[in-house]
């Protein structure tokens, strides 16, 4: 709908616009609501107040169909940016998912030069084809990361009304795989488990307790690092895990509010083993700020993964436990030893059943 007004009318719905002559400019000027904005558009020169009309009308009758096509010189890589910039302000991501995200796009930027810079509507499924191929040189999860943040770069673009079409939904346009082999994290094996917990066993070291946790409860190393006293309980068997240490857009140690995901905000059910270990560790507790199970009184800071990781390597040296050896193993180490529980469980009672 457009109404011709002498002077400026107020802003209107999506699809709506006014045409009115402005006696300052002595030039016709039109007014539209696009995507809950205001758009002005003026006479251009050598056209007269009919053919300005028109345009105008024309503008209007696209957006109510829905095939108006908003002429902006944006880039592919300023949508990007914006749009990982934009996650973190609002507070949907930490800021270690915020370096993780700015070091996505750097990948993109390295290895999709021909269309970062392009004007995104210039962008077309040809152009699409020609880049993907270049993402094969990172692993399967940041090629999954990276087709992602290409996908949503247009699907942002569309839903702005910028580009007519989405080039990454076109059928000849599919996800690469990687060029390198995945690279799974091995657990330690039932030997190599049990010489770890004997060498720990004779160990003295504050970072015991820290990896015997991990290995009785698989726990994430941040976990088990931004565990505090109020975290267990007792009574009830139980450990509260709500927090995790992370780093800033600064790679400074902090504590997160929340651990990786929704879902690894839980309840841990603790044996008798994993309570003895606890009470030991606090029996070594430095108090602190933040009432921490784990804390560096010494430099008055938090433990990190990192030294926890050279304290396994340095172990490891010294008394060949496994070929390699780090804190994310251990994890894999429980979840391994509860399969292999289970399915011996499962196994016994076939056989009583037989």
């Amino acid at each position: 709908m457009v109404q011709e007004r002498t002077q400026k009318s107020k802003s209107k719905g999506n699809g709506q616009g006014t045409v009115y002559f402005s006696k300052t400019k002595n030039i016709w000027v039109g007014q539209y609501t696009l995507n809950g904005k205001r758009k002005t558009i003026y006479q251009r020169k050598n056209e007269n107040a009919t053919e300005f009309k028109k345009r105008f009308t024309k503008i209007i009758n696209d957006i109510n169909q829905g095939t108006y096509i908003e002429k902006v010189e944006k880039t592919f890589i300023e949508i990007l940016k914006e749009y990982v910039q934009n996650k973190y302000d609002t507070n949907k991501v930490s800021a270690r998912t915020h370096i993780r995200d700015i070091e996505t796009v750097k990948q993109i930027e390295k290895t999709c030069k021909d269309i970062v810079d392009m004007p995104i509507q210039k962008i077309t499924v040809y152009h699409i084809r020609q880049v993907l191929p270049n993402i094969t040189v990172y692993s399967n999860n940041s090629i999954d990361k990276i087709y992602r943040f290409i996908n949503k770069v247009f699907k942002i673009a569309l839903s702005d009304r910028i580009i007519p079409f989405n080039p990454m939904e076109n059928e000849s346009i599919s996800k690469p795989k990687s060029d390198i082999p995945d690279k799974k994290v091995e657990a330690l094996t039932l030997e190599e488990h049990k010489k770890l917990l004997q060498v720990l066993e004779s160990q003295n070291h504050k970072y015991k307790y820290i990896i015997l946790l991990q290995l009785y409860t698989g726990m994430r190393i941040g976990e088990v690092l931004a565990l505090s006293i109020k975290d267990i309980d007792y009574k009830s068997n139980t450990i509260t895990v709500s927090r995790t240490l992370t780093r800033d857009e600064k790679d400074r140690t902090i504590m997160g509010n929340t651990t990786k995901t929704e879902n690894s905000q839980r309840t841990i059910f603790i044996n008798d083993k994993v309570k003895d270990i606890l009470k030991q560790a606090q029996k070594r507790q430095v108090s602190n700020i933040n009432g921490l199970l784990f804390y560096d009184n010494l430099k008055d800071t938090y433990i990190t993964p990192t030294e926890i990781n050279c304290y396994l390597k340095r172990l490891n040296k010294k008394e060949n436990i496994a070929t390699n050896l780090h804190t994310h193993m251990l994890r894999h180490t429980f979840a391994t030893r509860c399969i292999e529980s289970r399915n011996a469980s499962e196994s016994i009672t076939k056989d009583t059943r037989s």
